[in-house]
């Protein structure tokens, strides 16, 4: 699986930003090819915890609501058993909370996530009916140690999901199963100039918690940031 995702943030009024993710993913699978737009999301955030003087203990706190459009097809309306899924495909609404704090060469994150998701309705040649989503939410803990430009930092998140139920137009109901698991993270950050930073990490879902019906994988990413002053 290769992803290629755009993400851009702005800040107005100070405390208010609003941003957009654009993912574009491919699936490969011996001789088999499939890639395509995922879920776009947007957001807003308010920075309810401003940095406006010194504290030893307060950290710095940023609240979310997320909207996701589901313009990545789910695994439900897959004709090939998933391969050219790329989403959810559902709506769904989420909120959550940020908070930061740098302590001399340290850093240290945790966030809060919560969403929500509707139903779907599904019409494919194996299935038609309706896919019913639950909750679902994330905590994530990090801690980094910065040295002049450059940044070591580690994570670990969360993840949980309410069963998914389908009823198909003739009215057979499935239960689906709890989904969880957990992401572990190491990256190596280097701070070019006040413009420009690049991250490399590796993820990997099989070393924490008791991750149950779902696949884990491993992954590296390499992010490339641009910030444009006010």
């Amino acid at each position: 699986v290769q992803t290629f995702k755009i993400d851009a943030a702005h800040i107005f009024l100070d405390r208010w930003q609003v941003g957009v993710s654009l993912p574009v993913m491919q699936r490969t699978m011996s001789d088999q090819t499939y890639s395509g737009l995922g879920d776009v999301a947007v957001s807003m955030g308010y920075e309810v915890l401003p940095e406006w003087n010194y504290s030893l203990w307060r950290p710095k706190g940023i609240s979310f609501i997320q909207l996701t459009a589901p313009t990545g097809q789910s695994k439900f309306e897959s004709e090939v058993g998933g391969l050219d899924s790329r989403g959810n495909g559902s709506w769904a609404l989420g909120i959550g909370t940020l908070l930061t704090k740098t302590f001399v060469n340290w850093d240290a994150f945790s966030t809060f996530e919560l969403h929500t998701s509707r139903s779907q309705e599904i019409q494919t040649a194996s299935f038609q009916g309706n896919v019913k989503p639950g909750y679902g939410g994330n905590l994530g803990l990090g801690l980094g140690y910065n040295l002049s430009d450059y940044r070591i930092g580690s994570s670990v998140t969360w993840s949980y999901e309410d069963p998914i139920d389908t009823k198909s137009n003739l009215g057979i109901i499935q239960k689906g199963s709890v989904e969880r698991y957990a992401t572990a993270v190491a990256s190596f950050s280097y701070l070019a100039n006040d413009q420009w930073s690049g991250t490399i990490s590796y993820s990997d879902q099989m070393l924490v918690g008791s991750p149950l019906n779902t696949s884990l994988g491993r992954g590296v990413a390499v992010q490339l940031q641009r910030r444009w002053g006010r």
